[in-house]
């Protein structure tokens, strides 16, 4: 059970990502020497020793100023992400860096948290040495009764911390825990979380990830800039749909790899693939204004190649000037001419700058979902074998001066369907007919829409375990 809410805040580069990182057990906010990395509200969960309770940890970005020039946004984006973490916070962590010492917008920030009425616990980080405990004591002038000294990086001290977070979480009172529920929900789905469908929002900087994410779930969760690159940070975000949890991820703008120059630009990119090896349906998002690159089917080709349902959502649609009943037919051709023909994936046009048809990107994301879990029967797949194999036969093979006997198909696992073919020559059968049947299965068996695995194996052959 969740207990609680808690927010990590402090100056850009205090170590407030490494912190986040060692208490959830994860890598999912990057971690880097330069100031400025972490933008939006990064989600984990810390679980106590005996698996009974948790609380909410968020990760926040560095507290911005008008002369901080590492976030080019032209209003505080990234401070408004913090405000809502910590408003939402029943517990905020404080962070200070123990080596340079206290510096002026520490008093910023003490003064604010204050002012917030917020339990606050002050975490001097950096101090890797029971030694250096001692050049903690200026953060006194700060007006804080107490502090404690961590090495988020080496795990000193960081027991402690949770102990004193779990502490202060339990004197919520019922009332506030009441008030919780609707919340912590959101980020807790009830049931068991296998079941959570999982989305991956890819494509390239600046096509409207960010946005689509918003619109989807119904609040400002990412920062939404004409600046390209703004998310660096996987965000994860739990919403339901029709009574269904769902955990969609938007992902950091994939560059191509030759403008991949810096560390945190790999880091995001490993992220971005991560998420869509993990995923159950994959969106790619592209932008309408401009044709699809190289790259678009890249991604495209990554996310089919692992056999993930994949939606393409054609973002800006409304910037299309001289449009017609055709455009978006041509458009479309267009983009599958570039995917290897795979007609089958769905191809979705929106404008989120007019909220243009982004309702319907959830009903299409239901549908994939469901062929992705559908199962045939195998009395059902053998009828379908049949009269595929009796409307159109393979072609003799020389070498044996035969044809391919096919003698049954059945479906061996969903997510994704994986379907078994035995038959008597199945290495020598022509991959023209591999494609034909593949194409007709997909049609005829309810999976019109995703990507199949077709299996053939001979008949001595052991079928594969799901």
């Amino acid at each position: 059970m969740i207990t609680g809410v808690v927010s990590i805040v402090g100056r850009p580069n205090v170590g407030k990502s490494t912190l986040f990182n060692r208490l959830t057990g994860t890598r999912n906010a990057i971690v880097d020497d330069r100031a400025g990395i972490t933008r939006d509200r990064i989600y984990g969960v810390v679980t106590d020793d005996n698996e009974t309770d948790s609380f909410l940890l968020v990760d926040t970005g560095g507290f911005e100023t008008k002369g901080a020039m590492y976030q080019p946004f032209r209003e505080n984006l990234v401070w408004k992400q913090t405000q809502a973490a910590i408003s939402e916070s029943d517990v905020v962590i404080l962070m200070f860096d123990g080596k340079t010492g206290v510096h002026p917008h520490d008093k910023d920030l003490v003064n604010y948290l204050k002012k917030e009425g917020k339990e606050v616990i002050y975490v001097v980080n950096k101090l890797d040495h029971p030694e250096h405990k001692d050049k903690a004591l200026e953060f006194y002038e700060l007006g804080i009764s107490e502090y404690q000294v961590i090495s988020a990086s080496h795990g000193m001290g960081v027991g402690d911390l949770v102990e004193i977070i779990e502490e202060k979480l339990k004197t919520l009172s019922q009332e506030r825990n009441q008030a919780l529920g609707k919340f912590l929900n959101k980020y807790q789905p009830d049931g068991d979380t296998n079941k959570i469908t999982r989305i991956a929002l890819v494509g390239r900087p600046n096509v409207g990830k960010s946005s689509i994410l918003n619109r989807i779930i119904g609040e400002e969760r990412s920062i939404v800039s004409d600046v390209a690159g703004t998310t660096r940070d996987p965000i994860d975000s739990y919403f339901a749909y029709n009574g269904k949890p769902y955990l969609i991820v938007d992902t950091a703008g994939i560059r191509r790899k030759s403008k991949i120059n810096e560390k945190i630009e790999s880091l995001t990119v490993m992220k971005s693939l991560q998420a869509i090896e993990n995923a159950d349906v994959v969106i790619l998002v592209i932008s309408a204004t401009e044709p699809l690159s190289d790259q678009d089917a890249r991604l495209a080709s990554v996310a089919i190649e692992q056999y993930k349902p994949l939606l393409i959502l054609v973002n800006k649609w409304d910037l299309v000037e001289d449009k017609d009943s055709t455009s978006a037919d041509k458009f479309k051709q267009d983009i599958y001419d570039s995917i290897q023909d795979k007609k089958y994936v769905p191809i979705h046009f929106i404008s989120c700058l007019t909220n243009q048809r982004v309702f319907k990107t959830m009903s299409i994301v239901e549908s994939l979902v469901e062929q992705y879990e559908k199962r045939v029967s195998t009395s059902s797949l053998n009828e379908l074998l049949k009269r595929i194999v009796q409307e159109h036969t393979p072609a003799l093979i020389r070498a044996r001066t035969k044809r391919v006997k096919f003698y049954f198909a059945t479906q061996v696992r969903t997510a994704p369907p994986t379907i078994v073919i035995k038959c008597n020559f199945a290495d020598e059968l022509q991959e023209s007919y591999k494609r034909y049947m593949k194409n007709r299965i997909q049609e005829e068996a309810g999976f019109s829409s995703i990507p199949v695995r077709i299996i053939f194996r001979a008949k001595a052959d052991e079928l594969p375990e799901e």
